[in-house]
């Protein structure tokens, strides 16, 4: 007998997109969940009736599927499907990741047991197409073995730690379907309250504030959320490999970062985190140094991932257009001296990576 469901105490947003196979194993994989009081919410952006007949097969009462009568776009999509959801504790499913089993046994307990947290973080594995384990080349020289491996062992992480890595370091967590958020702290705007209450209307303009996902981040929404939650909650992470993220070389995000990045992006995001006052707060008695720090590692990521892709591209243009991009971004010529440095440390713990125990399967 399934638990009552009013209101469900998790629930999984999944927007989704003429994908209908993928959703199948999406659900699938959240049918098979040990833990069982959750809803998942399916927004659709799909020009056809494919994934809607699929989905009308399911009798199960926690599916709850709306159709947005076109592509509204990815955000608003998104934004639909958090503002829809009833639980005490979200997940941005994607539409073509899985999770495993004890997904949500293992993230519920974190919450219950710290309530300063506001995300619960776990390695991700890589799966092809097909579901089947891999592990990618990326960066040229490093083997991907999972996804956001933060450290060894399960613990909390206070928010300073974590905000700081975000900004400075590496992203602790990113790709939202291997995290999940307590609802409470996805709340950054009042008016998202409103909207939720409002007939959905994407020619609304209220649908393109970030509710919690920014329409004008780019590529880098998961991303601003994660660092805005960073911004006042800790974070738990659980060294556990709980999710797959599907990695498919003509995939959107392999086709990024093949062709090129709009790296303006990471200054953006860096600078809206580094304009909230919590932050300023938290980080007063070292500002000056953050301030350079972060634009150092938004240089890092630009001239890494979009050096990369005019390689492979063998496009003079992009890698001007990013070394432009970076010298007008990043004042701070110290920040520019340190790069050949990085770069090499960045290629020698590829090549000579540190050993490791593995998270737990």
């Amino acid at each position: 007998m399934l638990p009552t469901l009013n209101p469900p105490l998790v629930s999984f947003c999944t927007p989704t997109y003429n994908r209908p196979e993928y959703l199948r194993r999406v659900v699938e994989s959240c049918l098979a969940q040990t833990y069982r009081h959750w809803e998942i919410v399916i927004t659709d952006n799909s020009n056809n009736n494919e994934t809607a007949n699929m989905v009308a097969k399911w009798t199960d009462p926690r599916i709850r599927y709306f159709s947005n009568g076109g592509n509204v776009g990815p955000a608003i999509n998104s934004n639909r499907a958090f503002l829809m959801a009833r639980g005490k504790y979200v997940q941005l499913l994607m539409d073509d990741d899985l999770i495993k089993p004890k997904f949500l046994e293992r993230m519920v307990a974190a919450f219950e047991k710290n309530p300063t947290v506001g995300v619960v973080m776990a390695p991700m594995e890589l799966i092809d197409a097909e579901d089947r384990r891999i592990f990618p080349k990326f960066y040229v020289f490093r083997t991907m073995h999972h996804r956001y491996r933060y450290q060894v062992g399960d613990g909390l992480i206070e928010r300073k730690r974590v905000l700081r890595d975000f900004l400075t370091r590496d992203y602790p967590c990113c790709v939202p379907s291997g995290i999940l958020y307590r609802a409470e702290a996805l709340r950054f705007d009042p008016a998202a309250e409103a909207v939720r209450r409002m007939p959905f209307d994407p020619a609304n303009e209220a649908w393109r504030l970030p509710l919690p996902f920014d329409p004008a981040a780019d590529f880098a929404g998961d991303l601003l959320m994660s660092m805005k939650i960073a911004a006042q909650w800790d974070f738990y992470y659980i060294d556990e490999g709980l999710s797959s993220w599907r990695f498919i070389p003509v995939g959107h995000t392999a086709k990024i970062h093949k062709t090129g990045l709009k790296i303006s992006v990471f200054y953006d995001v860096t600078r809206q985190v580094l304009a909230l006052e919590p932050v300023q707060e938290m980080f007063r008695d070292e500002w000056d140094k953050l301030k350079r720090d972060s634009l150092f590692f938004c240089t890092c990521r630009a001239v890494m991932l979009n050096g990369l892709a005019a390689m492979r591209a063998r496009s003079l243009k992009l890698l001007l257009d990013t070394i432009k991009t970076v010298c007008k971004q990043d004042p701070y010529l110290t920040n520019h001296l340190r790069l050949p440095f990085w770069a090499m440390n960045q290629i020698w713990v590829s090549i000579f990576p540190p050993k490791l125990p593995p998270p737990r399967e």
